[in-house]
């Protein structure tokens, strides 16, 4: 999901579409035919552009010929969006640049020879980065690709060769590129401190690793999963049966500025809001300080403001399970919860 202006814009495997803030549908775009690609991430531009990104196959996939059924009864005509696994055969980084109001205006694409599965991108003023994960001949690396706003891609870049994944890129004002997920193998000459290790490594312009920094949770799994622009970075770490999600302010050196653990069923998702403003969102478990009057009985979404030095400063619930956090300024904060009969979104104006 992203926010842009005062349309909600919502992706699938295979198709974008927008709609207001009264729920009414704007425009519909199909990106794939049949299952020759998949689209999996999603980012809006400075200009109102969407940029989506995702895997194709070099030869399409033929559908097999449907065979009349019966019917399913579905009294409450619920539309369930089909689950693409992950392939071999999708080995084409893709990109489909779509304007504002929902025309296809370009298509860009560079075959890795590799299965890929791309899980962010992030597109500034001077190009894009595509983020994710890899098949190698020992598991999976993280990867990254770069290029140009006209479709012109650079090499990968990879990062491991055995169990690395990348979650989400952020492209820096100065052309530095941060790519933050997890891992369990020897990273820049880092070594694996818990079970699964969270990860930041930080890129040069000329694709040169610079630094790299990974949690220090021991017998922990840790993992980063969502990040804003501004490096305010959302995770979970797990030691044992216990949870929690993990909230950092990073500095543009990868050293931290402040943080909070709260417990939760893990799932955290992050927003940038307006003056320094930051949003996290996550299924809460317990009391959390400095909010009055909570202690949920169950996993309950609870949506937290924090200023541009950290402090809280406000806190909303929900129903569901948190899937997609945005903001702007015409519709305020959206969140998007699921449950199991229902997609629901809440705005906070």
């Amino acid at each position: 999901m992203q926010i842009l202006g005062s349309s909600i814009v919502l992706l699938n495997d295979s198709t974008i579409w927008a709609i207001g803030a009264d729920g009414i549908e704007k425009w519909r775009l199909a990106l794939t035919q049949g299952a020759a690609s998949i689209a999996t991430a999603l980012m809006a531009d400075s200009s109102g552009n969407m940029w989506v990104a995702g895997s194709s196959a070099n030869v399409p996939v033929v559908a097999p010929n449907s065979i009349p059924t019966t019917a399913p009864i579905n009294p409450d005509n619920v539309v369930v969006a089909p689950k693409v696994p992950t392939r071999s055969d999708l080995t084409i980084a893709t990109i489909w640049k779509i304007s504002g109001a929902g025309q296809l205006l370009s298509t860009y694409s560079l075959d890795v020879k590799s299965a890929l599965l791309v899980n962010s991108i992030a597109v500034n003023t001077k190009g894009f980065t595509l983020g994710g994960m890899r098949a190698t001949d020992t598991g999976n690396s993280g990867f990254l690709i770069s290029g140009t706003l006209e479709g012109v891609f650079g090499a990968p870049i990879n990062l491991g060769t055995t169990d690395t994944n990348i979650d989400a890129v952020i492209r820096g004002t100065d052309s530095s590129i941060y790519a933050i997920g997890n891992s369990t193998e020897t990273l820049a000459g880092r070594k694996l401190v818990g079970l699964r290790d969270g990860i930041i490594a930080k890129y040069s312009s000329t694709g040169k690793l610079t630094s790299l920094v990974r949690s220090s949770a021991s017998k922990a799994t840790r993992e980063w999963n969502s990040a804003t622009n501004s490096l305010f970075l959302t995770g979970f770490v797990q030691t044992g049966q216990r949870v929690e999600s993990a909230l950092t302010k990073f500095a543009t050196n990868l050293s931290p500025t402040w943080t909070f653990r709260f417990a939760s069923t893990g799932t955290t998702i992050a927003a940038l809001g307006p003056s320094g403003t930051h949003f996290a969102v996550f299924a809460s478990k317990s009391a959390v300080k400095g909010v009055a009057n909570w202690k949920p009985s169950r996993p309950t979404p609870l949506l937290l403001t924090f200023n541009s030095k950290g402090a809280l400063t406000a806190a909303n619930s929900a129903t569901g399970v948190p899937i997609a956090l945005g903001y702007s300024k015409d519709l305020g904060v959206v969140l998007m919860t699921s449950s199991q009969t229902a997609v629901s979104i809440f705005r906070l104006t």
